[in-house]
């Protein structure tokens, strides 16, 4: 993941936006909202050896404005203050945790479906869907990054 060409990048969008639109409406019902475009792109920013500028991220939140059918520029912005908030702060994560960079992506999926919330739906907010989004990407994200550090340390031990 650490160079990853662009039209990769617009193939896994593609993809992620699909599986988010199918299991939105299922998860919606639980009051969990988990933002799998916002969180793969932060990925690709996170794991990008190169830092990949505001323009890059502009235009890959356009392309995802136009294929999840969302106002144009809302994922285009939200996109391009988390591309800058990643390259802004590199060399810091290289400090923390795994726990605690998955706490500032938890947090930062949490501030996407907020802000998303009050661009689209402003009458149907809900702070109950905000906590157990937040919580449940929280369980999510480190259960995936435990998974993979007992994934990658099984493999090395063969």
């Amino acid at each position: 993941m650490n160079n990853v060409s662009i039209p990769k990048v617009i193939l896994i969008l593609f993809i992620v936006d699909y599986i988010e639109s199918i299991t939105a409406p299922i998860l919606i019902q639980a009051f969990i909202n988990i933002p799998l475009t916002f969180l793969v792109f932060s990925f690709v920013v996170y794991r990008s050896n190169s830092n990949p500028g505001s323009i890059f991220a502009f235009f890959i939140g356009l392309y995802v404005d136009i294929i999840s059918d969302s106002p144009i520029g809302l994922n285009a912005m939200l996109f391009c203050i988390m591309s800058h908030l990643i390259n802004s702060y590199s060399n810091t994560f290289r400090l923390f945790s795994y726990f605690q960079i998955c706490l500032f992506f938890s947090a930062s999926s949490l501030f996407f479906i907020g802000f998303k919330n009050l661009f689209i739906n402003i009458e149907n907010f809900s702070y109950l869907e905000l906590i157990t989004s937040f919580i449940f990407n929280s369980f999510l994200l480190i259960t995936l990054s435990i998974s993979r550090f007992n994934f990658l340390r099984n493999i090395s031990r063969r």
